[in-house]
């Protein structure tokens, strides 16, 4: 979608883009396991590619804890994922082509264990974090292999392992067979731990919230979808930042070169042969209302300038029929 933005415009929509990006944050379902050392979730950093075959996911936590512990995130997947690292650039180049564009356009743990139900697809160390990619198929199973694994590293679950099962069986049920186990070594105070790339096959965009529904507290999640044709906008939880003009509300919306993806991850840029759009969806509330995943499709293209057209035609010919019945009055 082409945006056609008065200069008037620009202050309050750079200011708008800006502060709504500079704190993003979104949710996994994240699990203290040290006693006594409050941990809450600020949130994480969120970008998602989607060429209507393959995703891929790069997420960066924000977490706090008043001493030095461990948390497990669990995140399910649709498909089997790979695994790789990714850069805190990603998310400071895509901020900036948005900005811009507006300038612009005014002017192997638990290998021991014997699961039937369970198998170690992946397992390495990044940075802080701790990978482990299961596959599953039965949620009592997939919820003991994560205690088991909690007690061989010496770490106590603090929250309630049947909120998880509820939440584990529902994902089996739907159909999501793989599961990241993320153990992140975390030391006092608040940091955002370096991001990672999940890039899997799916025939939806996708995002997990659900999981997160676990967690008690509130948060705020910004994600920033890019698609060949924007997203469909069907879910209860998640609304489009938007602009408006002339009195009606626009999804602020992006339009990104393949050469400019290239800049934000060149992984993200091998998803697409032509330009695609950016579309920013943001949340702020109860983690416990989050009961749906998004699990979206694409939608056509809504040109901007089409519709400034017709709203131009129109008024043109309001106002001629205007005047011709004026003269004719006084004729």
């Amino acid at each position: 979608m082409i945006l056609k933005i008065h200069y008037w415009m620009i202050i309050p929509l750079t200011i708008m883009i800006l502060c709504s990006t500079q704190n993003v944050y979104a949710d996994r379902g994240i699990i203290p396991v040290k006693p006594h050392i409050p941990i809450y979730e600020p949130g994480q950093k969120a970008i998602i590619a989607w060429n209507g075959v393959e995703e891929i996911m790069i997420l960066s936590t924000d977490v706090t804890a008043t001493g030095d512990t461990m948390i497990l995130e669990i995140l399910p997947l649709p498909s089997k994922p790979r695994v790789e690292a990714a850069s805190f650039e990603s998310f400071k180049v895509l901020e900036k082509l948005v900005s811009d564009k507006f300038v612009i356009k005014a002017r192997s743990y638990g290998g021991g264990l014997e699961f039937k139900g369970l198998e170690i697809i992946f397992h390495e160390k990044i940075g802080f974090h701790d990978i482990t990619v299961i596959k599953a198929f039965n949620a009592d199973e997939l919820v003991y292999w994560i205690e088991q694994f909690a007690l061989k590293n010496g770490i106590t679950i603090e929250i309630k392992l049947s909120k998880l099962m509820d939440v584990v069986r529902e994902y089996i049920d739907e159909g999501f067979q793989y599961y990241v186990v993320d153990l992140i070594s975390l030391k006092a105070g608040e940091r955002s731990i370096e991001p990672i790339m999940y890039r899997f096959n799916s025939s939806f965009i996708y995002y997990p919230l659900k999981i997160s529904s676990i967690i008690p507290g509130k948060t705020k999640i910004t994600l920033f979808i890019i698609t060949m044709d924007g997203i469909r906008r069907n879910h209860p939880n998640l609304k489009e930042l938007q602009y408006k003009l002339f009195g009606i509300a626009y999804p602020v919306e992006v339009e990104i070169t393949v050469e400019e993806l290239r800049k934000v991850d060149p992984r993200i840029a091998e998803l697409f042969k032509s330009n695609t759009l950016l579309t920013i969806l943001t949340y702020e509330g109860s983690m416990s209302t989050l009961k749906r995943d998004l699990m979206t499709t694409i939608e056509s293209r809504v040109n901007v300038n089409s519709l400034m057209m017709t709203f131009l035609a129109t008024t043109i010919m309001a106002l001629t029929l205007t005047v011709t019945t004026i003269k004719m009055k006084k004729l």
